[in-house]
């Protein structure tokens, strides 16, 4: 990954666009969005940008200084990129020349508005059109109402936290929240359905958590073979015990900020140990794995009267087991025996 992905608080910041044409418009329409300060340097202005009440056309010709204390330039002038990406850089300030990667600081990936919830999608600059069928694909899977919904969440949350314990408990209110009956009253406009889910919620998050343990089964090992089910399990987890050995690729499946214990699998009783003791604190532990050694563990964790699930894993066989070729004396025969 050569670009981090960030998004940068503009709240009355300072941000200088060179150009009045049609590209300077398409970055100022972006940042119309936020609540920068929009300059503009130009020797003309499209009508819609001579039209906007903030836009601030600061000169009509460009000089390196009207980029002092700026928090972004955009370049959209192909006659000024060099300049203007020089000038920015000596200044340290992160630069966009349009169409211009080389002279380009960062790159403006394609969004996906529903402010305060934003999605972007970013190729590096490798694939323009790719991105932006994303963009079209992911745009008609959410709601309009997501980003009103993500405003109640946020006026919601202090309450709940106060409610609801931290960890996974406050995980499973806000995941029921976002993707449950609370969210379709929401988007329905059911306001008195809505009040009553959220005081449902709290009600049965605010409960003592119990502790569990998934043993989830790696199958092959392969990250791109992982079922559904196991990947939603490493996104629940508050702990993943797993082998020394572990694909990392499958690690990268999981919340960040769930604890990792890595352990020797010839350790059982240790293992045991780590898992019951994980699950009596209440938390949900996801036991990584091949699934080989799961019965022994399973056996002990559920000994304690401690639930207990099992994911298992893809079996995939090789292609000689699955599909065998007939040889041509084998077909004669068959032919032969079906014809007498």
């Amino acid at each position: 990954m050569r670009y981090f992905p960030l998004f940068i608080d503009l709240k009355d910041r300072p941000v200088v666009v060179v150009g009045g044409g049609e590209e300077a418009l398409r970055k100022v329409r972006l940042l119309l969005k936020t609540e920068a300060r929009i300059s503009v340097v130009a020797a003309a202005l499209h009508d819609e940008l001579a039209a906007e009440p903030r836009v601030n056309w600061v000169a009509r010709r460009f000089d390196a200084s009207l980029l002092d204390g700026a928090a972004l330039v955009f370049s959209a002038n192909k006659d000024l990129n060099q300049t203007v990406s020089a000038a920015a850089r000596t200044r340290g300030i992160p630069v966009n020349a349009v169409d211009d990667a080389g002279l380009s600081t960062f790159i403006v990936p394609a969004i996906v508005d529903r402010d305060p919830v934003v999605v972007a999608i970013g190729t590096e600059g490798t694939a323009p059109v790719l991105g932006r069928s994303l963009r079209v694909r992911i745009d008609a899977m959410l709601p309009q109402a997501l980003g009103p919904l993500a405003s109640a969440a946020a006026a919601l949350r202090a309450r709940v936290a106060e409610t609801v314990p931290a960890g996974s408990r406050r995980r499973s209110f806000w995941q029921r929240f976002f993707f449950g009956d609370v969210r379709d009253a929401f988007i329905a406009g059911e306001a008195t359905n809505y009040t009553a889910g959220i005081e449902s919620l709290l009600a049965d998050e605010a409960a003592p958590p119990i502790g569990r343990v998934s043993f989830v089964a790696t199958g092959p090992g392969d990250p791109e073979l992982l079922t559904l089910k196991a990947q939603r399990k490493l996104q629940e987890a508050d702990v993943i015990v797993h082998d020394r050995l572990a694909d990392r690729r499958i690690l990268e499946l999981a919340r960040r900020d769930a604890t990792r214990i890595t352990v020797d699998k010839q350790a059982f009783t240790a293992i045991d140990a780590i898992l019951i003791r994980e699950a009596k604190a209440g938390r949900h532990v996801v036991r990584l794995g091949s699934g080989n050694t799961f019965l022994d563990e399973r056996v002990a964790v559920g000994a304690e009267g401690i639930a207990v699930e099992t994911v298992p894993g893809v079996d995939v066989k090789p292609t000689a087991e699955i599909i065998s070729f007939p040889l041509r004396e084998d077909i004669r025969d068959a032919v032969l025996r079906a014809a007498s």
